[in-house]
């Protein structure tokens, strides 16, 4: 059932991709200090992280792949998620009346990290917010299965963008929080990373696709162990495609 699951999730991936009607991709940089290994040691790392987000006829597509190089002897880690979620709204499935629900959306996510993450099958529903003061807001509840871990969680996801300030230096305030519940020995945990980025794109006409500032890293219970807290600011770079 697992692996009908997973190949589902990927060919979901690969449909979307030929069929895309809008896309974005970027390339992140990211530097900071006092990340905590399960030991509890603390250590500094850089992290590079290719993403990319597209529309297609039938709903949107989300993906990215960490690649984490601690600045000590350890080995590199990565992770990666792959994303697709299907309109209810565009395959005319539901027609949504409510003047703060934009749209509902049936989710799946494959998470496949290397290290002490766990990889894990997510599924649920999306739901995207409208005129509540972001320029995009949703929410995601999921039903969550770490594989190798026994019963399962639930997890619930918020994401926002939010563009403020003057026109020719935009201010971009992204971010996503997690929870997820507990499931077997790994107890529930809280994640968050907000970010503010002064958008140099504007300024240079597209000439320097270039984002910079700073990201706030968040995670209580840290692979669900409990009492592993970590809070890290991080230097931020997104270079867009």
């Amino acid at each position: 059932m697992k692996i009908i699951w997973t190949l589902l999730v990927l060919l979901s991936f690969v449909g979307e991709l030929r069929a895309a009607d809008w896309s974005e991709t970027n390339i992140q940089y990211l530097q900071g200090s006092n990340y905590l290994r399960p030991n509890t040691d603390r250590y500094s790392q850089s992290l590079i992280t290719v993403e990319h987000i597209s529309g297609w006829a039938y709903g949107n597509n989300f993906f990215f792949f960490d690649i984490q190089s601690p600045d000590t002897q350890d080995k590199t880690v990565t992770y990666g998620e792959i994303s697709p979620a299907f309109s209810l709204g565009k395959m005319d499935l539901v027609r949504v009346k409510d003047r703060f629900v934009k749209d509902i959306l049936l989710q799946l996510n494959l998470e496949f990290p290397t290290g002490p993450a766990r990889r894990a099958n997510l599924s649920g529903v999306t739901i995207e917010w409208q005129n509540l003061w972001f320029d995009y807001l949703a929410t995601q509840f999921l039903y969550r299965d770490v594989l190798g871990v026994e019963g399962t969680s639930q997890q619930l996801t918020i994401v926002w963008s939010k563009v403020f300030g003057p026109s020719n230096w935009p201010i971009r305030f992204n971010g996503f929080l997690d929870w997820t519940g507990a499931e077997g020995h790994m107890r529930e945990n809280l994640q968050m990373q907000p970010s503010l980025l002064l958008d140099l794109a504007k300024k240079t006409n597209n000439k320097v696709p270039l984002r910079i500032g700073m990201e706030y890293n968040f995670w209580q219970n840290k692979y669900g162990i409990r009492g592993l807290n970590q809070s890290v600011p991080q230097f931020k770079a997104v270079w867009i495609f």
